[in-house]
């Protein structure tokens, strides 16, 4: 692709996400107390109204869950798994292998974050983060300095590890990159705008939590890995249709096998040479016995 085609291109894809945004953001209510708790510490692994994700919708737990064990359930969870609890042994074993941490948040806290919900599930509505908005509009260049973000190629400002080490995107490196956590060539169809900006704003997730929880991510660097994963998306249509296969790079067989070869051909020799010095002596006494006899 030319330098002309390929700058139209990323023009046209950073005025496709600067509208998406704004719509997204015109939706995106003003953040009450309870709606950025649920933001910061619920919505990487929760929804209410919009499905299961990480772990279950959070819609209609009012009505499902006496306050008292949702009391006791938000605050400790592990405990309460470990005490075996039967509801809560129940939904550690539906949404394995996730396991959910145990909460910060004091009593009202909690009592905030159930009225939320209690509300939004009368209602109907589906929750949105109100602080679920990029800091600036996208530009074109944010997408190679989010790849290199991504692959570690520019270091995190807070010290946080490079996303390459857990995650692969499509085509981001020769032997792609890890698989300890999800592929994210596709998280943009996955997750919308919002529920991915608060991912990235505050992670939640066990992994991610034990990583960036002391070490988030900055404004600037969520805009350009944001801009990043929305390219990959526009550009990998395959990975979209079919985002659970896992395509081999021929290059990293070739890789693996190469080794492999030179790895039993080394062997090879060496096992053929091994005992040398105990044969030889007993194969020349063997050949000098032979001469012997013959004479």
């Amino acid at each position: 692709m030319s330098d002309a085609k390929s700058k139209s291109k990323l023009v046209v894809l950073a005025a496709f996400v600067a509208a998406s945004l704004a719509a997204v953001q015109a939706q995106t209510p003003q953040a009450s107390p309870a709606a950025t708790l649920v933001g910061k510490s619920c919505y990487s692994c929760h929804n209410i109204g919009g499905g299961d994700k990480k772990g279950p919708d959070l819609k209609g737990v009012t009505t499902r869950r006496t306050r008292e064990w949702l009391q006791r359930y938000i605050a400790a969870p592990a405990a309460l798994n470990r005490n075996g609890d039967a509801d809560t042994v129940a939904l550690f074993k539906k949404f394995a292998p996730e396991v959910m941490p145990d909460q910060a948040i004091t009593p009202d806290q909690i009592d905030l974050l159930l009225a939320l919900i209690d509300d939004l599930s009368k209602k109907n509505e589906t929750f949105v983060p109100a602080g679920a908005k990029l800091a600036r509009a996208i530009v074109p260049s944010d997408i190679d300095a989010g790849r290199r973000l991504f692959t570690g190629g520019a270091s995190l400002i807070g010290q946080g590890t490079a996303c390459i080490s857990c995650h692969n995107v499509n085509g981001v490196a020769r032997l792609g990159g890890g698989t300890l956590g999800p592929d994210l060539t596709a998280v943009n169809t996955k997750y919308e705008d919002p529920k991915l900006i608060g991912i990235l704003q505050n992670p939640n997730l066990p992994r991610m939590k034990s990583i960036f929880g002391t070490r988030p991510l900055s404004d600037e660097e969520i805009v350009q890995l944001f801009a990043y994963f929305q390219n990959a998306k526009l550009t990998q249509p395959a990975a979209q249709v079919n985002p659970g296969i896992v395509r081999i790079d021929p290059w990293f067989v070739v890789v693996g096998f190469l080794p492999a070869l030179l790895g039993m051909w080394s062997f090879s020799v060496i096992w053929r040479k091994r005992l040398r010095g105990v044969r030889e002596p007993i194969v020349n006494a063997a050949a000098l016995t032979h001469k012997r006899h013959k004479r």
